[in-house]
């Protein structure tokens, strides 16, 4: 496992400045930081588990490892005039239960850590809860699972928008297809998903969408012929992909589909990786696919995210948008111990509990809110904005934008209660 500890003193920050100005380098983009006195700085020591098998996990280790020097570098964070560096401990969770708990247990037994940030999978994240929840650890993840922000959980929040972004979503996808009637969900058979899958029928199926079947797969298979068989004797109108890897395995995904006939909708919540995808199936295979779409690859992208975008060509070559999920933890982490204005992992929990938080990323705006349709009373969850796209003649064309406000208001209208 590798370990990744940055440390830099204020001295060795003015040493490098004109290094970094003769060599013209901007840093990646991170949270603001607060304007700090000259004091030594302390540490504030960060967990993370990823899957390190796929660009998710890959990615977005690669992203915190851009972002972690970036944010320390531009002054770091200051909580009651200390000064803190953050120093992050990345772990693989191997995208299971048991490789998930493993490592949370690493970090909070042995590293001692009170936060954790940026997880990907619903099954690492909801097995290591047994371990967070008593030692009141913080943590802000992504996951597509109910579990995650479950009632009796009060140290955990999720910044991913799994949960909140099919209530948007669908209806987009019947305005622009409204002789789609049937629907068939294709997904990982594991907690991630279960979960989504579960959701994506619900939301259908309040739109007038037949759900013909939810087929499952392991979460390691390479080869789709088989369920390209059995969805096309369903024969759907929309196919769905709950829980799918957003690189090489979506993309087998649409080429088993297109060598089995289909000629239909496909729906996501997640872009593929256009180059890991378009390199295992041609780009007719994706026709008509409808999904949100990267904050960076919109008409005018802000300037975080155009700076993170040019910043990652920079360290790392070839652009890849798979990080850019589940990197919102780590800016809500940096916002809400600004707005606690404390390092203690209780307290920030019951403020943000009680007040919720909002943030920037370089994948838009995002915000805690309320679910109580799922008979929780505190700020857990997150809605964000949202970017649509329609991948047509082997490009995504631009839908538009919804704010975060104004997913609220689509999921209170889906879901029922005041969600703020």
């Amino acid at each position: 496992m590798r370990r990744i500890c940055i440390f830099m003193v204020l001295a060795a920050v003015l040493a490098a400045t004109p290094l970094l100005i003769a060599c013209n380098a901007a840093p990646a983009t991170p949270p603001a930081p607060v304007s700090a006195p000259a004091t030594e700085a302390k540490i504030l020591k960060l967990g993370c588990t990823l899957p390190f098998t796929n660009s998710l996990g890959i990615d977005t280790k690669k992203a915190l490892e851009m972002l972690v020097p970036a944010f320390n570098e531009a002054g770091g964070l200051t909580v009651k005039g200390q000064r803190y560096n953050i120093d992050i401990i990345i772990y693989d969770d191997k995208y299971t239960a048991d490789g998930g708990r493993a490592a949370v247990e690493r970090l909070v037994n042995e590293d001692k850590v009170n936060y954790i940030v940026c997880q990907v999978g619903s099954a690492p994240i909801v097995a290591g809860l047994a371990v967070t929840e008593p030692a009141k650890v913080l943590v802000f993840c992504g996951g597509a699972s109910g579990k995650i922000i479950a009632p009796q959980n009060k140290y955990t929040y999720g910044t991913a928008t799994w949960r909140t972004n099919l209530a948007p979503l669908f209806p987009l996808l019947t305005k622009s297809f409204p002789n789609a009637k049937t629907m068939v969900n294709l997904s990982p058979d594991d907690e991630t998903g279960k979960a989504l899958a579960a959701d994506n029928a619900k939301v259908a199926t309040a739109l007038g969408i037949k759900v013909l079947d939810n087929i499952f797969y392991p979460r390691d298979t390479q080869d789709f012929a088989p369920f390209a068989t059995k969805i096309m004797v369903l024969n759907p109108d929309i196919m769905d992909y709950p829980g799918a890897v957003a690189g090489t395995q979506f993309g087998l995904q649409f080429k088993a589909l297109y060598e089995a006939g289909y000629k239909g909708v496909h729906v996501s919540p997640m872009q593929p990786n256009l180059i890991e995808v378009l390199a295992v199936t041609p780009k007719e295979s994706m026709e008509n696919l409808i999904s949100i779409i990267p904050s960076t690859d919109v008409p005018n992208p802000s300037e975080m995210a155009k700076k993170y975008k040019a910043d990652w060509v920079a360290k790392y070559g070839e652009w890849s948008s798979a990080s850019l999920n589940w990197i919102p933890a780590f800016y809500a982490f940096i916002e809400a111990v600004k707005k606690a204005d404390t390092t203690d992992a209780e307290a920030i929990a019951t403020y943000l509990s009680a007040n919720g938080v909002q943030w920037e990323s370089p994948n838009g705006k995002g915000m805690l809110v309320k679910r109580p349709d799922l008979k929780g009373d505190r700020f857990c969850d997150t809605c964000a904005s949202l970017d649509f796209g329609i991948f047509k003649n082997g490009k995504y064309e631009y839908l538009g934008t919804l704010s975060p406000e104004e997913s609220l208001k689509a999921n209170e209208t889906a879901f029922g209660g005041t969600w703020k």
